[in-house]
């Protein structure tokens, strides 16, 4: 039976909430380099390194925001935006806690889409040091200022930490009783066939595009137009989104084949 649980990153409906969050983005970032340029003047933001720092920043994430629009599974952009703006407002205004809320909200969009699933206790260090970092930078504003915002973002990450902990919790239960089994049978989904199941079987054994296209005499673009509709179809977005989501499941099509991680098919 396959599992179907609803809190899916890559749903429809989850997809299109990304994509408002994209729209939205993007007019706040399109405002905030309009008033820029009608406060300052864009011939006079060279004057400014932080205003021209920032109005660069919203370039790029801009045209990322759109690019998320476009292809939704691939959240891992918002993140990268979320940090970059987590980091700047952590390294140039000390008194605003934003920062600790954009970075932490890029570590969490990092973790829905599996990106620290491999070495991640090395990622987990590396965030946190890169975290205490960009708080220490603040000495600079004096030892008063940092000591008051040092106490203050302490307590905001001791609360959003306390939230991720209790989400979890309740996560792991709601998953808990909406999940009969890890078995992902493409059988069941009309649009599949078996040669999907083995193709899916083949990447989990670590096999490459190019691999499957020599294999069954296709081009490498077919190859990837089929795992297009075949993660669409199962609900994971693209190959990522896949091993996030199935790298533990055993994949078969009725009765005729299963696979389990780290074994062939039989």
């Amino acid at each position: 039976m396959v599992t179907e649980i609803e809190n899916n990153l890559y749903s429809k409906k989850t997809r299109l909430f990304i994509r408002i969050i994209s729209l939205i983005a993007i007019t706040i970032l399109v405002s905030s380099n309009l008033r820029r340029i009608d406060v300052l003047g864009l011939e006079n933001l060279n004057k400014y390194p932080l205003e021209l720092l920032s109005f660069i920043v919203n370039l790029i994430s801009i045209v990322l925001s759109i690019f998320v629009i476009v292809f939704p599974a691939k959240i891992t952009i918002l993140s990268t935006i979320s940090f970059i703006y987590g980091s700047l407002i952590l390294l140039f205004e000390p008194q605003n806690n934003l920062g600790i809320m954009m970075y932490g909200l890029s570590i969490i969009m990092l973790y829905a889409r599996g990106t620290l699933n491999k070495h991640k206790k090395i990622k987990e260090i590396f965030f946190f040091i890169i975290y205490f970092a960009l708080i220490f930078s603040e000495l600079r504003f004096g030892i008063k200022t940092f000591m008051n915002c040092f106490l203050e973002k302490i307590a905001y990450s001791f609360v959003f930490v306390l939230c991720l902990i209790f989400l979890h919790f309740c996560s792991f239960d709601l998953f808990e009783n909406a999940t009969t089994n890890n078995t992902l049978d493409i059988q069941k989904f009309t649009k599949l066939r078996k040669r999907d199941a083995i193709w899916l079987v083949e990447i989990l054994n670590g096999k490459k595009y190019e691999y499957l296209a020599v294999e069954y005499q296709m081009s490498l673009g077919s190859v990837k137009n089929r795992f297009k509709i075949i993660f669409d179809e199962i609900g994971c977005g693209d190959k990522q989104g896949f091993f996030n989501k199935y790298s533990d499941y055993k994949i078969c099509y009725g009765e005729e084949f299963s696979f389990d991680k780290n074994k062939k098919i039989f």
